[in-house]
């Protein structure tokens, strides 16, 4: 049996399009194996799961408005065929609106399956899935290509609030709540001033928050928000600001950072030399 080592691309396609409107879409499915497959291809509807940017397929009906077929003349989806050892297959998805689609998202994933080649007591060639991969797709139905973005940002919050200049980082969480029918990516920056100058900025990764959902803030170069230490002590304010076309208020927070860690060294020392200034005392008045 063939390992499982396709690839396919790209990841993920975005489209805004009209009713009634077709486009196509040019994938690019590779086998990197040593041995030749049979692949297949579907494409299933999907909704979001979570606020981490989970997706779920079970129980979602696909709407029977969008359309999907090949536009490949010798390849139908669904339908198998083979591909040769590091040989690689362009395949044109074709997907249609019906002219009475509603205007709203539509979330699906274009599949391509690798079969593997099985005999059964009746010596009947038969085939079972061993892997796929997907490419997920969204789609905006809009009679305009500016659609209208409302959101607003829930849960920004800083841990630890009250923290010291050297020890534990810093770390901003907030989830961005969509409010609209369309999706949007989380384009902001986080910035956080003391004395009215500003100290860092962080940039968001541009996360899709789907219609009518809630997505966690990641920023760029990590997989959450956080600054390291060390903080020069005081009253920290970090704003949190979307991209003006997302139409969300700013969000603010406080922070404290104390030396605490510094003081503490004050005192064992503090400590280390009374002791010993006791000590040397009592040797001399012995």
């Amino acid at each position: 049996m063939p390992n499982f080592n396709l690839s396919l691309s790209p990841e993920q396609i975005e489209y805004v399009l009209k009713p009634g409107i077709t486009i196509t879409q040019a994938y690019e499915v590779t086998n990197n194996s040593d041995n030749a497959i049979t692949i297949s291809t579907e494409v299933l509807a999907w909704q979001p799961s979570g606020n981490n940017g989970n997706i779920s397929y079970q129980d979602v009906v696909a709407s029977p408005n969008i359309i999907f077929s090949l536009n490949n003349a010798d390849i139908k989806l669904g339908q198998t065929f083979s591909l040769a050892p590091k040989a690689k297959q362009q395949l044109v998805l074709k997907v249609s609106s019906a002219q009475e689609t509603s205007l709203e998202d539509y979330y699906y994933t274009f599949f391509v399956t690798q079969q593997s080649q099985n005999t059964n007591s009746n010596n009947a060639i038969g085939s079972q899935a061993t892997g796929k991969i997907g490419s997920n797709i969204l789609l905006t139905v809009s009679n305009s290509e500016n659609t209208s973005i409302q959101a607003q940002i829930n849960k920004f919050t800083v841990s630890p609030k009250i923290k010291d200049v050297f020890f534990t980082p810093l770390t901003f969480k907030a989830e961005i709540k969509n409010n609209s029918q369309n999706f949007f990516k989380t384009k902001g920056t986080i910035i956080i001033n003391k004395n009215d100058l500003k100290i860092k900025e962080l940039e968001l990764n541009d996360n899709n928050v789907l219609a009518n959902y809630s997505r966690n803030i990641t920023c760029k170069d990590q997989d959450t928000c956080t600054i390291q230490a060390p903080f020069w002590p005081g009253r920290y304010t970090a704003t949190l600001k979307l991209d003006e076309s997302i139409n969300a208020p700013s969000a603010n927070i406080s922070f404290f950072v104390f030396p605490f860690s510094i003081v503490a060294i004050l005192i064992l020392f503090l400590a280390i030399f009374l002791t010993g200034f006791k000590l040397r005392k009592r040797f001399i008045e012995k």
